[in-house]
This record gives structure tokens, C-alpha cells and sequence, in this order.
């Protein structure tokens, strides 16, 4: 096969600390890491400022660790958006990773991979890899087939599995013997690679999986390969995990315990995590908006802080199966009514200290992939006043027979799981009702976290608006799992043929500047077409104290578990 650099142009980041650390030769040459396909970068705002005090620079074995988290939703990564398996990833492996401050795909269960060919992808895992010591994997090595056995459960067709869009190029996979995975694709595809970096794309035990029944609530039936054994957990109580003695990676964890204590009953309680924060009872806590410029002023030199791109963004979607949802001028409407530069200036900044626009993405991707704000300003969604766009709005539910005589009355749907989220949905009908001049009258209900996820994916709602992540950083993460026909994200069951296309052609564009025209014809194809809107994605400035080291700065959804092996504390 000719070397065509296909796989190393794959990224599209342009950025030296983004830059492949190998490239694929003709052959299959093995890579030594080859960065996120496509992914998202930290922003020009993200670099820290250090903390003061002098810091040993060998990393210290011991100690414990204390944080804020609070498992809700089960342990079954398969079947949960990402934004709920971060943390998974303390007792959870991958196949491969991301990094989660250059997001290079890095090594995790494979020590090696090679790309024989644009439809090949073959992977070599590190050695003296065991199932953790409690049954029925009951310390066993870990196979090629218990790989295959979890990435075929992801692809089930069962709605409840609703990451199957990363596995969805995949035509066939292999055990080439114990210690070797062979993926062949159906065609070309420069995002597969990255996609087996999502969160929720963990290795789960078969054993283990078939005791569960489809249930998986407690500690026991948490059996990984991670650096972490979950000792106990109790619902809006906390966990304890404590270091993994047979751990395939040599030195690692340096911690010996990790303790998480959930704030709050079933919604998160903000205030008391950062009150506990402040008073040293957990060792982390990212600031919330309203503190953070003058937290970041005073705080300089004690902390290490930085602003980061996040992750999630805040979608809205109808459920464009059920009447009256199903007509464009009412999903146009809906679009237009959302006042984003509202939701950038007071909400996001209010709870975040930081927000963007953006239709489509979380800020960690908008910033290399999107559009400008300067653009999306010429576009009368986001256009401000909102006078143009507001009075278009009124003239198309006025066409589709809804006035403030005769308003269309429905339930606007979210989530009670925390502050932002609530906040959010009541700020989006206030102006769904002020926009529309009275043709809209909506109430709201507000489901918990563990309900929430099963109403949306059942898609047991009229409209919502909540928050929502791809679980990656590629562009074609959020196309193919929340935008194409039959994505496991999809829950309003949009299906426009002509944006599948699109989408499918753009995961087939190995140069990186093909690859970005074609995600932005995407973009603005879907702000006149689409059903789904946004409101905003934000940043998030992280302070980490100087005792910890090596910790993944983190905001209050994509947390980065399976890297907590290399945390160690300063003492």
C-alpha cells in the first residue's frame, strides 16, 4: 500500500502540541499514539497559572484522595450518555483513551496499534492484563473476546444502547489470538479511531455482564481491569475505591484510596460542594461562574488555574414524531425563539464564568471546528436584537395555526439533576413565552437525574432542553449519535437523508481541510433545516490546589477517571 499520510492528517488541529506522535507507513507501521481524529483542542485561554509553594517533582506514593461524585444512574457504561461514565473509568478500562490535556489518543488496554490500511485498524494489548479479584471474573486474564464481547453489546439494537454510533463503521471484528484485535471497517473512515475514545465505550466483564441481567447497582457489580476496585457505594452517600494490587500497569496508582461523597440528594447540591471545597473537605472543585473572575484574581499563585473548553452543550429537541412537532415551521420557530446571547451573558456566565455560541458543539470542539461568533452573528438565530428573528418566529406558528387567541399548549421537558439544568429549562420558557408573544404557553416538568435518562431515551417527551454531550471531542461524534437517522442519541428521531449523506461523506475526508469545509456546510445546513437547536456551551476555569499532581482539571460533567492512575499527593 502506498503511503498516503491518510491516518496522520487525520487530527485537522494545526497546532504543534496537537500533532500526531506517529503517522501510519505503508504496511501498517505501528503508531506509538496517534492523536483524537478531528478532536476538539484547549482553547487560547487555557493556560494555567502556577501555584506557589515548592512541589517535589517524584511523584509520592499513598495517601487518599476526597472528592465530590455521587453514581447515580447504575454502572453499566453501555447504555449511559458519556457525560455519566467519566468517573467509570477509575475501575473501567478502554481499548485506547484520550489524553485529557492534549486529548492524543493514548494507550490503555492496547499497548499498540497499527493501521495496515483505511480500513483496518489492529490492535496489540499490554501485557499481564487481569479482571479484578472479585467474582465471577474472579482475577482471570483478560481476552480479545471480552473486547469483542463488550463492543458487540454496544452495537445492540435495543434503544436503551444509545452509543452504537461509534461502533457503527465497524463491519467486523477479530481475536487474532489472545493479545490481538482486528478491526475491519465497512469503508474508509477517518473517525473510527477516536470514537473508541469515548467515554462510554468501556470494557465490561462477560461473566459479569450476564450475572447482571441488564442491572448493574452496586460495588459488586462494578469488575474491571482499572487502576481502582469500587469497595462500596451507597446512592447520595458516597464510595469508597481503593488501589487495585494486580493492576497491569507497573507503579501505578500511586493513590491508595479515593473517597467520593455525594452533595445533595439525587440534585446535586453546588453550593456545598464548593463550601466544602473552601473548607478543605474535598481536595477538588471547579469554580463556579459567579466567583470565578474574582477568584481568579485573588487566587493567582495559589492555585493552578486555567479556563478549558467543556465538553457538553445544551440541546434542544423535538419530538418530531408525535403532532404537532413533525412540522418544520413549529421546529423553525422554536430555533429562532432561543435567545442565545442571553444565555451566553447571564446564565453560562452565572454558573460557568464563560460561554460561546454555537449550534451544534461543546466549546472544546466549537473552538477548532465551528464557526466564529462573529459568524453565527450574521445568522438571524443568533442575530441580535432578537426583534427579526422573534417576529419570523410569530409568523410561523401563525401560519401553522398557533396565535395568542389560540396558542399551542405542551410541556416543555428537563431535568431537576442540578441547579443549572432547572435554571436553564425555566429561562428557556420565558422566552419561548415572551418571544412568541403569548402564541406558546408551555408548563414545565422537571424529571430527576436516573427517570431523565430513560424519558429521553424512550423519547417520552414533547420538546426538552437539557444538557447533552457526545462523549467525544470529533465533530462526527455529535453528527452520528445525536443528528443522523437512528443515532442512540436521537431521541427527538429526526431523519433528514440529505444530512446523512453529508454526515457520511465527511467521515470519509482524510485531509484535514476538505474535512473542515464539510463539517462547516454541516453546520449551516442544519441551522435552516435541523429540528434540534442549543442554547450555549460554556468553559470552565479549573483550580487545582499544589498538593495535587498530575490531576486532570475538571468541570462538573466530563470527568477523566481512567487517568486518576497517574494523580499523586504532594505532602
Amino acid at each position: 500500500m502506498k503511503d498516503e499520510g491518510v491516518w496522520s492528517r487525520a487530527s485537522g488541529r494545526g497546532l504543534s502540541r496537537r500533532r500526531l506522535l506517529g503517522s501510519a507507513a505503508a504496511g501498517g507501521a505501528t503508531i506509538a499514539g496517534l492523536a483524537l481524529a478531528g478532536c476538539g483542542g484547549k482553547t487560547a485561554g487555557t493556560a494555567k497559572s502556577g501555584a506557589s509553594g515548592a512541589a517535589s517533582k517524584t511523584p509520592q506514593r499513598g495517601g487518599t484522595l476526597t472528592l465530590s461524585e455521587n453514581f447515580q444512574r447504575g454502572f453499566d457504561p453501555h447504555i449511559l450518555q458519556a457525560t455519566d461514565t467519566g468517573m467509570f473509568g477509575l475501575f473501567y478500562s478502554m481499548l485506547i483513551r484520550a489524553n485529557p490535556t492534549t486529548y492524543e489518543i493514548e494507550p490503555d488496554l492496547a499497548a499498540k496499534w497499527e493501521v495496515p490500511s483505511q480500513t483496518e485498524l489492529v490492535f496489540t494489548l499490554a501485557p499481564n492484563i487481569k479482571w479484578q479479584d472479585k467474582a465471577p471474573a474472579s482475577g482471570r486474564p483478560l481476552k480479545v473476546d471480552d473486547i469483542i464481547s463488550s463492543y458487540k453489546r454496544i452495537q445492540t439494537n435495543d434503544p436503551k444502547f444509545i452509543n452504537k454510533a461509534y461502533l457503527s463503521s465497524v463491519d467486523k471484528m477479530e481475536a487474532v489470538n489472545d493479545t490481538t484485535l482486528k478491526l475491519t471497517l465497512k469503508s474508509p473512515d477517518v473517525t473510527q479511531l477516536g470514537n473508541l475514545a469515548v467515554f462510554s465505550m468501556k470494557i465490561l466483564n462477560p461473566e459479569v455482564v450476564e450475572k447482571a441481567a441488564g442491572k448493574f447497582p452496586a460495588a459488586e457489580s462494578c469488575v474491571g481491569t482499572g487502576a481502582f476496585v469500587l469497595q462500596a457505594t451507597e446512592q447520595n452517600v458516597g464510595s469508597t475505591l481503593v488501589r487495585n494490587p494486580a493492576y497491569f500497569k507497573p507503579g501505578l496508582p500511586y493513590l491508595d484510596q479515593i473517597n467520593l461523597k455525594a452533595f445533595g440528594a439525587g440534585t446535586t447540591d453546588f453550593e456545598a460542594e464548593w463550601a466544602a471545597f473552601i473548607a478543605g473537605q474535598i481536595d477538588y472543585r471547579w469554580v463556579p461562574g459567579q466567583d470565578s473572575q474574582k477568584f481568579e484574581a485573588e487566587k493567582k499563585g495559589q492555585y493552578d488555574l486555567g479556563w478549558t473548553g467543556d465538553q457538553i452543550y445544551f440541546i434542544t429537541q423535538a419530538q418530531t414524531q408525535k403532532k404537532p412537532w413533525d412540522d418544520p415551521r413549529l421546529q423553525r420557530a422554536m430555533r429562532l425563539l432561543i435567545d442565545h446571547k442571553e444565555f451566553r451573558d447571564q446564565w453560562a456566565t452565572t454558573w460557568f464564568g464563560r460561554g460561546r455560541y454555537s449550534a451544534i458543539f461543546g466549546t472544546a470542539t466549537a473552538d477548532v471546528w465551528d464557526l466564529s461568533e462573529d459568524e453565527y452573528g450574521k445568522y438571524l438565530e443568533f442575530k441580535q436584537p432578537k426583534d427579526d428573528a422573534n417576529k419570523e418566529a410569530v409568523q410561523l406558528l401563525s401560519a401553522a395555526g398557533y396565535t395568542k387567541d389560540k396558542p399551542l399548549k405542551f410541556t416543555l421537558a428537563g431535568t431537576s439533576g442540578n441547579g443549572y439544568q432547572s435554571e436553564m429549562t425555566q429561562l428557556a420558557q420565558a422566552q419561548y413565552k415572551k418571544g412568541s408573544q403569548g402564541a406558546l404557553d408551555m408548563d414545565i416538568k422537571l424529571f430527576p437525574t436516573a427517570e431523565w435518562a430513560t424519558t429521553r431515551a424512550q423519547g417520552n417527551f414533547e420538546y426538552y432542553i437539557g444538557g447533552h454531550s457526545s462523549g467525544g471531542l470529533d465533530p462526527d461524534t455529535y453528527f452520528s449519535s445525536t443528528y443522523k437517522t437512528g443515532g442512540g442519541r436521537n431521541y427527538g428521531h429526526m431523519s433528514d437523508p440529505k444530512l446523512d449523506a453529508m454526515i457520511d461523506k465527511q467521515r470519509t475526508l482524510f485531509d484535514e481541510n476538505e474535512r473542515k469545509k464539510a463539517v462547516r456546510d454541516i453546520i449551516i445546513y442544519m441551522m435552516d433545516t435541523c429540528p434540534f437547536g442549543s442554547a450555549v456551551p460554556n468553559y470552565i476555569l479549573t483550580a487545582t490546589p499544589p498538593k495535587l499532581r498530575n490531576f486532570p482539571g475538571q468541570g462538573p460533567t466530563f470527568k477523566w477517571g481512567d487517568h486518576y492512575e497517574n494523580i499523586w499527593l504532594n505532602r
